[in-house]
């Protein structure tokens, strides 16, 4: 009988969502370990072993992460170990030096040091992009979820064309959605859900329910998420002044009953998205969006096509899309229809496929 194939993967407080991903490996005949910063209920069949993370840079604590991940592989026979979050990227590649295992490694967004060109971010780039230069012999696969984060890469001599490829999201199971938004809500609503940080276009979605509210539209607005910002830009404070127009409802576990709630999703967010997957969600669903043309975004939604595409941080383009959206039935159904499609294409049978194969290539 064939040895099976151990997969080892790698993430951080949320290494959970790789359950159902684990599942289809398992059914493809692997043996999965997940390595993770925090307990979960984790299936029998699946190892999960606990460890150390500080999200932060913190050369003391990434010390001890390496120092954990050495202790884990070398206890372990793993054929290939797979990250999934930005430190374990590299501080992987870095334990395994001189062990046999092969590194494969998947970039899920670059985040706000790549969005912002202001001073402060350049350093956080360049150190970036310095220990992923000094890591790259160590990796032999890369996967990217758009086209922009591969580019940088490529541009930066941390990959070549030969040990890397696309591979859009972590898989929607589209077993587990259930019925579609019936879209029949009066008043029209429209949902967001988000981490609520200012790069997110939170403060946008915020004005432009107040412009609809102005305009005579009163449209319901709910607002979705854990608020992850004290600033000028994004406080408590803030969202509570638009409390007249916004129903902030926080964290919430219900979120596919919400979407069914709705009659359109928005995410007006200029941050560097890796792969915005709650896009993937709300369009199983069945819900027509209203999103920007960035990264992570474009190779989800099209214009006119699953979506509006609105200007990124421009309230007054986001109303009127939501205008339009609220008045404009036959449009509404057309962008509805097309998500239900474009969805399947994200299917975590689909993406699973994606990832068993490039295991098995890679060995």
């Amino acid at each position: 009988m064939n040895k099976k194939i151990h997969i080892c993967l790698v993430g951080g407080e949320d290494a959970h969502k790789r359950i159902d991903l684990s599942r289809h490996l398992l059914n493809d005949g692997f043996a999965v370990t997940i390595l993770g910063t925090k307990d979960y209920d984790y299936p029998e069949k699946i190892n999960f072993i606990k460890y150390d993370l500080n999200r932060s840079f913190n050369p003391f604590s990434d010390f001890k992460t390496v120092r954990q991940y050495k202790r884990i592989f070398s206890e372990n026979t793993f054929d290939i170990v797979q990250t999934f979050d930005t430190k374990p990227a590299f501080l992987v590649p870095i334990a395994a030096y001189r062990l046999k295992v092969k590194i494969v490694r998947t970039i899920t967004g670059l985040g706000k040091a790549f969005v912002s060109k202001d001073f402060k971010s350049a350093p956080i780039r360049f150190l970036y992009v310095f220990l992923h230069y000094i890591i790259r012999n160590r990796v032999s696969h890369t996967t990217f979820q758009n086209s922009e984060d591969r580019d940088i890469f490529l541009k930066n001599g941390l990959i070549k064309h030969s040990n890397h490829s696309m591979i859009y999201g972590s898989g929607i199971d589209l077993t587990k959605i259930g019925a579609v938004a019936p879209r029949k809500h009066e008043p029209f609503t429209a949902i967001c859900v988000s981490r609520l940080i200012y790069e997110k276009g939170i403060v946008n979605f915020l004005e432009a329910a107040k412009i609809c509210h102005a305009k005579g539209y009163h449209f319901k607005f709910l607002l979705v998420g854990p608020l992850e910002e004290n600033s000028k830009k994004l406080n408590k404070n803030l969202i509570e002044t638009y409390s007249a127009y916004v129903d902030w409802l926080g964290v919430r576990s219900d979120i596919y009953d919400l979407l069914r709630r709705s009659d359109t999703f928005v995410l007006p967010t200029w941050y560097r998205e890796g792969f915005a997957r709650v896009l993937l969600e709300a369009s199983a669903m069945g819900l027509p969006l209203i999103t920007t043309d960035v990264a992570g975004v474009r190779d989800i939604a099209r214009h006119e096509k699953e979506a509006l595409i609105v200007d990124t941080n421009n309230s007054n383009d986001l109303a009127e899309a939501l205008i339009r959206m609220g008045t404009d039935k036959n449009l509404a159904d057309k962008l509805s229809e097309n998500a239900l499609i474009n969805v399947k294409l994200y299917s975590l049978a689909v993406i699973s496929k994606n990832y068993s194969d490039l295991y098995k290539n890679t060995l």
